[in-house]
């Protein structure tokens, strides 16, 4: 029976929580034009000041450059919101006029098809099959705006008679126009009729466009549909919902809400983005002060393996720690764990002292994504230099050998120490064979998107000894799987063939093209015949990995370069069963204090080693290409070949142009834009501006990268 991962939470302050008060404001705005206006729109449903709905919605999103030919630079600066869509097309106009920000058409793209690329030129695409109201999934009854496209006009044709006084019956559902005459209610009646699009509006959505605090035509457009109601399913329960389509904002009326919510405007930003870009639209991460610390507890169901563990004996390679029978290991039980996690606003870090002082999650706050892979059960797996290993998930420490250590297993003590904006996370245990204190040291500072590691071992012992150390986090950025767009980002043009179930490729310690070998690109585990282990070939400042289909994944960062990378995952045919129960999987990205597990280098006695890392959680790159401990890059080819480049900063960086350059010529500047970790700004270049080495420059900081690596 496939097991579920339970998580019981009790959550005890380790550090005083600061006196409740109310939620700031947010931030993240791409122009400060933009936060004006959402300032005059929403600061008061913000704030709890007015009581009605958003007009733009509580956090900006995700900020873009959209090619749109005619515009400077043929770009323009874009902001998503749930509602709506903001946009500058001339940073140089007058920033007094309110005409300045401009919204889209968005609803007569999504009904159309047609993505506006310019003042006079489209995209085709096909129209949005996404519902206009209700639920986006399971609302089978509810019209998309797909169907929307035989019942609206623009441009004066298909104009609808006059209605005034009339009440709103007509159902539109799947099969098309009905009605319903219980639901023409007072509110409902036609009070206005447009005579430019020639579409009546009723009382409730005129009145409700003659109190929103921004001028009607500007912010809604003229109504391009008659008014429908709608058997639209809200959580999961069908209702009918009023709504009607504008040029740029979609009207809903559900007479279920409390009176002040009764209208709202649709989620047409939402929808907008989920059609052009094919996944759902990330906020900024709400404004968080400082760093917290908090201890709780995990409940995990656990295979009992401790009735299974077998002491060892001098001479056996292992000594002093126990093998374990497979034999009588027993069935799987849930346990509950301490766990100790610490947050900024950008991240949150879940440690598991009692299995190895392990990093268990990383969670990006904006997304709820969590960039490791976390096994839905502990089951040990004959995997390691001990016999078995338990892959639980997360970043762990691995010492004094190759492969996965001694200590994954093993409880390690855990102390927390809070600076002034920063939290650090102590973790220490003895190793047992060869006489090491091992610690592990884990930094959160506010404001940071990545995290801080160094591991260190001091060998205790009266004698040298031969000690491997590694950090090894187990990633999967799609719902636990790797996925067939998941690649390794190693800068390197060779790896080392560790181990390979791979047949193609040559043995062990042979060297490899990389990415590409015999045609085949080596990156990317969905194109290995079995299970891959890889070595840089040379010391590496960044190694990553991406799926680019969930627009997601984890760079490890160090300025002056790992002496060891490695890559490791698993075929499609393994069988996961080993490891899991419910066939989740997950890739592995290795960074050592050694350049392969075949280097044992000697440890002196009293000597200290350590190994430092910076760990950075990413998302909206599109695809990973370079990184820094700044900030980290991703390239994408669009339709036609045209590319599209996005940047996100480490950490909350000051308004500065961002520069796209290549072959040292300057091919894009922005205005300036504060970046951040959880909104990456997106550049698409416009057509024809490709190949060379592509450069980008902002606040002081430098990615470079050739678009065909």
């Amino acid at each position: 029976m496939k097991l579920l991962l339970a998580l019981l939470i009790t959550a005890v302050l380790l550090i005083p929580a600061a006196p409740v008060s109310a939620a700031p404001l947010p931030d993240g705005f791409a122009d400060s034009a933009f936060a004006a206006l959402w300032t005059r729109t929403d600061r008061a449903v913000a704030t709890g000041a007015i009581q009605r709905s958003w007009t733009y919605g509580a956090s900006p999103g995700e900020m873009r450059y959209e090619y749109f030919r005619g515009a400077p630079g043929d770009a323009r600066l874009v902001q998503y919101f749930d509602k709506a869509r903001m946009e500058v097309n001339d940073p140089n106009g007058d920033r007094r006029s309110p005409w300045f920000v401009t919204g889209g058409r968005l609803v007569v793209e999504l009904i159309t098809g047609r993505i506006q690329t310019g003042f006079e030129t489209f995209e085709p695409r096909t129209p949005a099959a996404i519902p206009v109201a209700g639920d986006p999934v399971g609302n089978p009854l509810a019209p998309t705006y797909a169907q929307l496209a035989a019942y609206v006009s623009f441009d004066g044709g298909g104009r609808a008679p006059q209605r005034i006084g009339a009440r709103v019956s007509a159902l539109l559902g799947p099969d098309g126009l009905g009605e319903r005459p219980d639901l023409a209610l007072p509110a409902t009646t036609i009070v206005r009729y447009e005579p430019v699009t020639g579409h009546n509006v009723p009382r409730v959505f005129r009145d409700f466009m003659a109190a929103a605090p921004i001028d009607a035509l500007f912010a809604f457009g003229y109504p391009i549909s008659e008014p429908y109601w709608a058997i639209v399913r809200v959580g999961g329960k069908e209702m009918p919902v009023m709504f009607q389509a504008f040029e740029r904002r979609l009207l809903t009326y559900n007479p279920a809400n409390l009176p002040r919510w009764q209208v709202e405007m649709g989620n047409v930003g939402q929808h907008y983005f989920l059609w052009r870009y094919g996944r759902s639209l990330r906020y900024a991460a709400p404004p968080f002060s400082g760093v917290r610390v908090r201890e709780t507890t995990l409940t995990i169901p656990t295979y009992d393996y401790h009735q299974a563990l077998a002491s060892t004996n001098p001479g056996d390679p292992i000594y002093p720690y126990p093998r374990l029978d497979p034999a009588r290991v027993g069935s799987p039980q849930p346990r509950t764990y301490r766990a100790i996690a610490v947050e900024n606003r950008f991240l949150e870090l879940t440690f598991l002292p009692e299995l190895g002082g392990r990093l268990y999650r990383a969670v990006i706050k904006s997304t709820g994504q969590n960039a490791f892979y976390q096994n839905p059960v502990v089951k040990p797996a004959p995997f390691g230099q001990r016999g078995w290993w338990l892959g639980v998930g997360g970043l762990e420490w691995a010492a004094p050998t190759e492969e996965h250590g001694y200590l994954e297993a093993f409880p390690w003590d855990i102390t927390v120490e809070r600076q002034t904006g920063a939290v650090t996370v102590r973790m220490t245990t003895a190793e047992r064979q060869r006489g090491l204190d091992m610690t592990a040291v884990v930094t959160l500072r506010a404001d940071e998107g990545l995290f801080r590691t160094q591991l260190a071992a001091r060998n205790a012992s009266s004698t040298p000894q031969p000690v491997q150390m590694w950090m090894n986090a187990a990633l999967a950025s799609a719902a636990n799987r790797v996925g067939p767009a998941a690649r390794f980002v190693v800068p390197v043009d060779q790896m080392i063939v560790h181990a390979a179930e791979d047949r193609d490729l040559p043995p062990p310690r042979a060297t490899v093209g990389w990415p590409r070998h015999n045609q085949r690109d080596l990156s990317r585990p969905s194109a290995w015949n079995g299970y891959v282990g890889l070595f840089a070939v040379r010391p590496v400042r960044f190694a990553g990995f991406y799926d680019a289909q969930a627009d997601a994944g984890m760079v490890a960062l160090h300025d002056a370069g790992f002496a060891g990378t490695k890559v490791f995952a698993f075929s499609q045919n393994f069988d996961r069963r080993l490891f899991t129960d419910d066939g989740s999987d997950y890739a592995e990205l290795w960074v050592g204090a050694q350049p392969t597990f075949w280097d044992d280098p000697l440890l002196n006695s009293g000597d200290r080693r350590v190994i430092l890392a910076d760990w950075m959680p990413l998302q909206g790159l599109g695809d990973l290409v370079a990184a820094s401990e700044s900030g980290a890059l991703g390239v994408q080819r669009r339709a036609g070949g045209a590319l599209t480049v996005s940047v996100v900063a480490a950490r909350v960086q000051a308004a500065a142009p961002v520069r796209v350059l290549i072959d040292g010529r300057e091919v894009f500047r922005s205005t300036p834009i504060a970046l951040r970790p959880d909104l990456p700004l997106t550049i698409e270049l416009p057509p024809g501006r490709v190949g060379g080495t592509l450069r980008v420059e902002t606040g002081g900081w430098a990615l470079e990268t050739s678009p065909g690596s």
